[in-house]
C-alpha cells in the first residue's frame, strides 16, 4: 500500500519537482561498483513469473532477470544498428549435425540454482517437455518440430528435430527453456532471485550469488513498481525516486527532447515490435478481405505518427525495419477514404457497420484507439471502444469468440521473421481460448511457405520467402497495419554500463550505480 500512497502524493504534487529539473549527480567512478538498488517502474502489472506462460513485458522483465538458458545474446551496444548474436549461456559449447536435425549441448561445470543445488541437463529437458505438453502455453508452437530430448548425463543435452530449423538456437534463448529443478521448479537460475512480490504494486529482485556468471552482476537489488502511469513515472524520475523511465507521455517526451543536459542519458533503440489492430477473420464482417483492406485504407497513419511524438514509424506489415527478410519496397497502405468506402460497398456494407473494439487501459493506447475511431467513422464504420484492464484485454485477444476488433501489438521473441509470422499468422497458432494467431487467420500457401523458410539454410532464398510471406499477409490484411515503435528511455546519470537490449529491452542485469551518496539499499 505504501507504493500507492507515494504515487498519489506525486500526482497531487506536480510542483514538487526539483527546481532545475536537471540530471542528478554522478560520482565519477572509473570501475564498476557492487551494490545498490535500481528502481524502475512499469505501466502494467506483473501477471506471472512462470516462463512457460508469460507473454507481456512486465512479467518478462522479471523472468529474464531470474532465468538462465543454454544460449543467450551478446550484451547490447550503444549502436542501435548492431543486432543480437547468439552466444554461450549455461552451455559452454554445442554441435549441430550436418543435416541440421541434432543439437548437442555441453553444459558448464558447477552450475547451480539460487539455493546452491546443481543444475543438470535433465532440468533443461524438463522445461522443454513442459512447454511441449502444456496446451495453453504460447510457446509450444516453437517446439512443434522437436522429436526427442535426451540427457545422457548431467552435462550433456541432445535435441533432435523432425525438420531443420534455422532459428532453433534463438528459440533456446527464450526464458521458457530455462532449467526446472525437480525438487523446486521455482528456483531461480539467473542473475537475480525473487526477494518479495506485493502483487500489482511492487516486485523486488535480489542478486543471486550462485549465478554462473556472477562477476558481471553488480546491483544488489532491482525494485519494479507496478501499474505506474507514464506521466507519474516521469514525475517520480525527476524527483529522484526512480532511476529510469520509459514509454514517456508525448508531453514528457517533447520536453525531454528539448533539454540538452539530458541528452547523454536518453537511450533510443528500434525494437522488434509491430502495432496495429487485429481483425478476427472468422467473425463477420472481417471474413471478407475487402472489408479488411478497406479499414487499412481508412486509417490515417500520419495521425498515429504525430500522436507518438516521433517515436513511431508507419508500417506496411508485421516485420519491423532492419529485421532480416523484411521487404523495404512494400509501401504502407495509403490513407484513401474513397477507396475504403468503395471496398465496403462492394462487400455489401455501403453504410458501414458497427463494431466493438477492445483496448487496454493505457493512456497512449486509448489515444491511438480514439484516433482510429475517428478515421474509421469517416468511412461509415462506427467503432465502440471497450477499455479494459490489461489482464481482461489479453484474455479477449486470444479467444475465438472475443471482440472482433482489438488493439494488437507484438514484440518478437528473437531476431528472426519466424518469431513474428509463425506465432501470429501460421495456423498452428490458432486455439479457441489461448491463440497467438489472434486473427484466427489460416492460409495454406502461407503455412507451407513459413514451414519451408524455417528449414531453408540459404540466406538469400530464405529472405525471398519471407518477402513473399509479407506480400501475402499485406494483401489478406488480417490486421490493420499501423506502426513500429522505438524504445525511448531516460536514465539517471549514475546508471552505468546500460543500453536497451534489442531482444530483452530493459536489461539491467549488468548495470551498476555510480552514486555520490553511495546508497546501497532502498528503504
Amino acid at each position: 500500500m505504501i507504493a500507492r500512497v507515494v504515487l498519489g502524493a506525486l500526482v497531487a504534487c506536480g510542483a514538487c519537482r526539483a527546481p532545475d529539473r536537471g540530471p542528478h549527480e554522478r560520482a565519477g567512478r572509473a570501475t564498476p561498483r557492487d551494490g545498490g538498488t535500481l528502481r524502475v517502474a512499469s505501466t502494467n502489472a506483473v501477471v506471472t513469473l512462470d516462463p512457460t506462460y508469460a507473454l507481456e513485458d512486465a512479467s518478462m522483465f522479471a523472468i529474464h532477470a531470474m532465468t538462465a538458458t543454454l544460449v543467450d545474446y551478446e550484451p547490447a551496444t550503444a549502436d542501435p544498428a548492431v543486432g543480437a548474436r547468439v552466444v554461450p549461456g549455461l552451455a559452454e559449447r554445442w554441435d549441430v549435425s550436418p543435416d541440421g536435425l541434432a543439437y548437442t549441448f555441453a553444459l558448464r561445470a558447477h552450475l547451480a540454482y539460487a539455493d546452491g543445488s546443481p543444475i543438470v541437463a535433465a532440468d533443461v529437458r524438463a522445461a522443454l517437455e513442459r512447454a511441449r505438453a502444456t496446451p495453453d502455453s504460447p510457446f509450444g508452437v516453437y517446439l512443434a518440430n522437436v522429436a526427442q530430448v535426451t540427457a545422457p548425463d548431467a552435462r550433456t543435452l541432445t535435441i533432435r528435430l523432425t525438420t531443420r530449423d534455422v532459428a532453433f538456437l534463438d528459440v533456446l534463448a527464450m526464458p521458457f527453456t530455462a532449467p526446472r529443478s525437480a525438487r523446486d521448479p521455482e528456483l531461480a537460475s539467473g542473475p537475480f532471485v525473487l526477494a518479495s512480490w506485493d502483487r500489482g504494486q511492487r516486485l523486488v529482485l535480489a542478486r543471486n550469488p550462485h549465478y554462473w556468471n556472477a562477476a558481471r552482476v553488480h546491483l544488489a537489488r532491482i525494485v519494479l513498481v507496478e501499474n505506474v502511469p507514464r506521466d507519474v513515472q516521469f514525475l517520480m524520475f525527476e524527483a529522484g525516486e526512480l532511476d529510469a523511465a520509459e514509454r514517456l507521455s508525448a508531453a514528457d517526451h517533447a520536453w525531454l527532447a528539448d533539454q540538452p543536459a539530458w541528452q547523454p542519458y536518453v537511450h533510443r533503440r528500434a525494437l522488434m515490435n509491430a502495432y496495429g489492430s487485429r481483425m478476427n477473420v472468422r467473425q463477420k464482417p472481417f471474413d471478407d478481405r475487402r472489408v479488411r483492406q478497406a479499414l487499412n485504407y481508412a486509417l490515417d497513419k500520419s495521425h498515429t505518427v504525430k500522436l507518438l511524438a516521433g517515436t513511431g514509424v508507419a508500417s506496411h506489415g508485421v516485420l519491423p525495419p532492419g529485421l532480416f527478410g523484411r521487404d523495404d519496397t512494400l509501401a504502407p497502405y495509403p490513407h484513401d477514404p474513397a477507396r475504403a468506402r468503395a471496398l465496403l460497398a462492394e462487400a455489401g456494407y455501403p453504410d458501414g457497420f458497427d463494431v466493438d473494439y477492445a483496448v487496454m487501459n493505457d493512456d497512449e493506447a486509448v489515444r491511438l484507439a480514439t484516433s482510429l475511431q475517428a478515421d474509421l467513422a469517416e468511412v461509415g464504420v462506427r467503432v465502440h471502444l471497450s477499455v479494459t484492464a490489461f489482464s481482461t484485454y489479453a484474455t479477449i485477444l486470444g479467444r475465438a469468440d472475443g471482440t472482433p476488433l482489438a488493439k494488437a501489438s507484438w514484440l518478437g521473441d528473437f531476431p528472426d521473421p519466424s518469431s513474428f509470422f509463425d506465432a501470429l499468422f501460421h495456423s498452428r497458432g490458432i486455439a479457441d481460448d489461448n491463440a497467438t494467431n489472434w486473427s484466427f487467420y489460416e492460409n495454406r500457401e502461407l503455412d507451407a511457405l513459413l514451414d519451408a523458410a524455417r528449414r531453408e539454410p540459404d540466406e538469400a532464398q530464405r529472405a525471398a520467402m519471407y518477402r513473399r510471406a509479407e506480400r501475402i499477409v499485406y494483401d489478406d490484411a488480417p490486421w490493420i497495419w499501423d506502426y513500429h515503435q522505438q524504445l525511448v528511455e531516460v536514465v539517471q546519470p549514475y546508471v552505468r554500463d546500460y543500453e536497451p537490449h534489442p531482444v530483452w529491452q530493459r536489461d539491467y542485469t549488468s548495470a551498476w550505480l555510480d552514486r555520490v551518496d553511495d546508497r546501497v539499499d532502498d528503504q
